[in-house]
């Protein structure tokens, strides 16, 4: 009798194991790697803020002719204007791109102040056209441009306010 009793328990758990519900399902994943390129400003001269960012900030604080230099500028005073320069880090890192290099380019935001100028690499920068400052752009290194403001001294005492716009492009 114990060994029926036995045997009816094993039947009975082996009912139970073998009649579990099951259920299955598949997920299906679509996509594709795009190539990409990353544009940082990585120092600047004033008091920058954002840096490593796409969108840094340069405070110059007030400045004159016969005053200090910001931070991270030089000043020199010529005979009928004066100028600020220092210079703009800026770094381009690719992802999934078999590109070698890139072209910098660079064009202010809104037209300068009258009697301001404004260069990159000694070339005078507008907001209407776009200025080449490399086309052999190195990935993953910070390239370095110097940067110079040049105010006449004729220009109304105003905010000199303005945008360099940076855009990289893969070659």
């Amino acid at each position: 009798m114990k060994k029926f009793v036995l045997a009816a328990a094993v039947l009975i758990l082996a009912t139970t194991t073998a009649s579990a519900d099951t259920s299955s399902g598949t997920l299906t994943v679509t996509g594709a790697v795009t190539s990409s390129i990353n544009l940082t400003i990585e120092s600047a001269g004033g008091t920058t803020s954002g840096a490593g960012t796409a969108t840094a900030t340069s405070d110059l604080g007030s400045i004159s002719k016969y005053g200090s230099a910001p931070t991270g500028f030089t000043l020199a005073r010529g005979a009928s204007d004066w100028t600020l320069s220092s210079t703009v880090g800026v770094q381009v890192d690719k992802a999934n791109l078999t590109s070698t290099d890139y072209t910098l380019t660079a064009q202010l935001g809104s037209a300068p102040a009258s009697g301001v100028v404004w260069k990159l690499n000694g070339s005078t920068l507008s907001d209407s056209a776009a200025t080449t400052l490399t086309s052999t752009g190195t990935y993953g290194s910070t390239g370095s441009y110097s940067w110079d403001i040049v105010v006449a001294d004729a220009a109304a005492a105003a905010a000199i306010d303005n945008a360099i716009n940076f855009t990289a492009t893969s070659n």
